[in-house]
């Protein structure tokens, strides 16, 4: 967080969005974006996080 590192965040209908997350607690995560407006996204709506760049993670369903 502190770094401000560029994620994705994959939620459970397979939207992605992109920011970064500027703070979290038990239940959700604010993720600050660039250009559109910043979100709180309740965990219990999230697949997968991953860093930016790692192509590798964006398959996500390796047996899943």
């Amino acid at each position: 967080m502190q770094a401000r590192t560029p994620v994705a965040v994959v939620l459970t209908d397979g939207e992605v969005l992109h920011g970064t997350i500027e703070w979290y607690d038990r239940d959700c995560i604010k993720l600050t974006r660039n250009g559109n407006p910043n979100l709180l996204i309740f965990k219990q709506v999230i697949r997968y996080v991953y860093k930016e760049g790692e192509e590798a993670a964006q398959g996500g369903s390796n047996g899943q």
